[in-house]
């Protein structure tokens, strides 16, 4: 049976599918107390928030990325722009929404301000992803820019599908089908198709094997830093540990 958003994939594409797996974020402390109901809310919120901060860096990418891409890939990209933008319907009833402000929905729900939101702090371990994001897109070519990418999108189906909107219904009293829960259960679908076809792409114009290991190698040090910002949030909002800082510089 293949792997989940990988029907028909390559043996490269069977081998990023692995390192997607082995880095999976639906199995971090944060998400498996979300899972059992034992993470504030709030924690969700401001992971969120960070999140909303990273994609900003994120859209850039794509933009770096679609001046150098070849036709399909420059396709894919504008439809899925095209859906985070809210220009097109996604996959859910509510129609087509931004999804900066499905983020800000749920975010107030958890108890954020707009203000809170849009000033939250992002850890340096934040940083270290969304700019390492924004340099494979500008360095690296497309083949391996997209491996990357499908481990990051390649991971929200699962983890929003098994973890986010079970427990959201569950333990804090938001249903899948309310507008606090739309962005999750927007990218529990969409991002299945998108990865899907980002995982076929890259496939495509994987072509050597230097090309595949340098897919590899970039796609673990992504994941790595997925895990890595989701352990900085957990530690600071959750945990209540703060980073040392040099004597007179405030947190």
């Amino acid at each position: 049976m293949a792997p989940e958003g990988a029907a028909g994939v390559s043996d490269i594409g069977e081998r990023i599918v692995a390192i997607r797996d082995r880095w999976h974020t639906k199995r971090h402390p944060m998400f498996r107390a979300l899972a059992k109901g034992e993470l504030n809310l709030r924690v969700l919120g401001v992971y969120m928030a960070q999140h909303a901060k990273y994609v900003r860096h994120g859209l850039e990418a794509f933009g770096l990325v679609y001046a150098k891409a070849p036709g399909d890939v420059r396709k894919m990209l504008v439809e899925n722009m095209a859906e985070e933008e809210g220009l097109i319907g996604g996959h859910t009833d509510h129609g087509a929404h931004d999804h900066m402000e499905m983020i800000y929905t749920f975010c107030a729900a958890a108890g954020m301000t707009k203000d809170e939101v849009l000033g939250v702090d992002m850890p340096a371990a934040w940083w270290g992803r969304a700019l390492y994001y924004l340099n494979t897109a500008r360095v690296e070519p497309v083949g391996v820019m997209l491996a990357m990418a499908f481990t990051q999108e390649g991971q929200m189906p699962a983890l929003n599908s098994e973890i986010v909107l079970p427990a959201l219904e569950t333990h804090y009293g938001i249903a899948r089908t309310d507008r606090e829960a739309m962005f999750f259960a927007e990218h529990e679908m969409a991002d299945l198709e998108h990865s899907s076809r980002q995982l076929d792409l890259a496939s495509k114009y994987l072509e050597t094997p230097e090309l595949e290991a340098r897919a590899e190698a970039v796609a673990e040090e992504m994941c790595r830093l997925r895990w890595a910002c989701t352990t900085a949030t957990w530690r600071i909002e959750q945990l209540g540990e703060r980073e040392e800082l040099p004597p007179g510089v405030a947190a």
